[in-house]
């Protein structure tokens, strides 16, 4: 039996590698006797190319992975392997809370953490009896049929690591970004090492929840570790980021982890995602420090409290912000800043207070992406009581787009005020640094051409 899964990434080239595909690849080849190969268009995006590797591999299952930005080429992708007569499974976090929406274009759905249920849909292949395959939508001779939902992974260490060899993994460390503000030409690697959110943010849950559950699992110290080892034998990375939602929630995990990485001394240097709110004990923040933290992810979001607490329900006060900040700095820590413009009911004059915010800030870098009522969010179904939302997912995408009618703010003003964010923040001598260690280093010009590239 021949799998194909595909990674349908075919805008906004990016270092970070698709571990979800690569981990339910890993854990496949282990405990099935299927052909498991992986298809990735992040460098080469032709839909002729994608024709060319159904002909040649003539796989018995096309699995596509899927999210909303990536929604429409999925489907596309999904087409293309039904009209050429193969098995479509689609699975994700877009399939997992909207299935309606692929359900034209696929047999199968998987909901939720894939690697334990495609395991028992290929045990069930021959037969196609998938009654009994907890966690999925499938359509039999006459009709869609969902199956009882299934346990989430308790023991995450019982996974598989991510299979990097399925792609192209040299392409993807030469475009690894994480450690620009450090230094461009570090060489890194993304890794998960729990499932799950505890926060209530309007804009993420409770979609998170449906994928990975209401409790965080975390994969042991021990376990992480010894993927790191074997990503420095195998790739030569001299850094890695921790891609997991929020890293510092559980703190004897931290504490076990950081003694661990500091014994076995390998030299690595690290960043993570953290929110504000657990930035307060310093003690803490020293002690990551001394294990190879060097830069850290701040989910800031909006220089506004309203918005942050009524729309965004963040849980997060600004007046720590800038205090969080300068202590990370103090203590030699870089900090890159996520903010996003036009949330629903957000003024003009909310929108500068949020650059005007950003700009006096001492972080080193940010994001400003455009306010997106993702499927299956608070903050969709908050909005389809006031606003149009759009039918068409190319419209979800959050860097260069908008999901929704303003008739207060048109989408030519938030992007100007998009590009205004960035212009002020980057032109500020705050980050003069910052650009100088781009345009000094040839990965460095790549790498910001990628990311600028992005909102225009």
């Amino acid at each position: 039996m021949k799998l194909m899964l595909v990674f349908p990434r075919m805008k906004h080239k990016t270092g970070d590698s698709p571990i979800g595909i690569c981990s339910i690849a890993a854990y496949l080849k282990k405990h099935t006797d299927a052909d498991v190969f992986v298809l990735d268009t992040t460098f080469d995006i032709s839909f002729e190319h994608i024709k060319e590797r159904f002909r040649k591999d003539k796989p018995d299952i096309v699995g596509i992975y899927v999210d909303t930005l990536m929604c429409n080429d999925a489907i596309k992708i999904a087409k293309i392997a039904k009209k050429m007569g193969f098995f479509v499974l689609m699975g994700g976090p877009h399939p997992t809370v909207m299935p309606e929406s692929v359900k034209n274009c696929s047999d199968l759905i998987v909901l939720g953490e894939g690697e334990t249920t495609i395991k028992d849909v290929l045990d069930h292949f021959e037969t196609r009896n998938f009654e009994n395959v907890n966690g999925i939508i499938f359509k039999n001779k006459t009709e869609w049929l969902k199956t009882p939902k299934r346990d989430f992974i308790q023991n995450l260490d019982s996974l598989e690591y991510p299979d990097f060899d399925l792609v192209d993994m040299n392409k993807y460390l030469n475009l690894w970004h994480i450690f620009d503000s450090y230094n461009p030409n570090i060489k890194g690697a993304n890794i998960i090492a729990s499932r799950g959110c505890p926060y209530n943010c309007s804009f993420c849950q409770p979609t998170l929840r449906a994928l990975f559950g209401d409790v965080v699992r975390h994969r042991s110290p021990e376990n992480v570790i010894d993927e790191l080892k074997i990503l420095k034998k195998k790739f030569s990375i001299q850094a890695f980021f921790l891609q997991d939602d929020t890293f510092n929630i559980n703190k004897d995990w931290v504490k076990k982890f950081c003694s661990l990485l500091k014994k076995e001394k390998l030299g690595l240097l690290w960043a993570c995602n953290v929110r504000v709110n657990t930035l307060k004990n310093l003690k803490e923040v020293k002690m990551m420090y001394d294990s190879g933290l060097r830069i850290v992810h701040i989910g800031v979001e909006s220089g506004s409290q309203r918005i942050l607490n009524e729309i965004y329900q963040k849980g997060i006060k600004l007046k720590d912000v800038p205090v969080a900040i300068d202590n990370l700095n103090k203590i030699g820590i870089k900090s890159l800043c996520f903010f996003m413009l036009g949330a629903p009911t957000e003024t003009k004059e909310e929108i500068e207070q949020t650059i005007k915010f950003a700009v006096s800030l001492n972080a080193t870098e940010i994001t400003a992406s455009i306010a997106t009522p993702l499927p299956g969010t608070k903050l969709l179904e908050t909005m389809k009581k006031k606003y149009k939302i759009s039918n068409d997912f190319s419209k979800f995408d959050y860097y260069n787009n908008r999901a929704f009618e303003d008739k207060n703010l048109s989408f030519e003003e938030l992007k100007r005020y998009q590009r205004k964010l960035l212009f002020k923040f980057y032109i500020h001598p705050k980050r003069w640094f910052y650009i100088f260690k781009h345009i000094t280093h040839i990965k460095g010009w790549k790498k910001m051409f990628l990311k600028l590239k992005r909102f225009f």
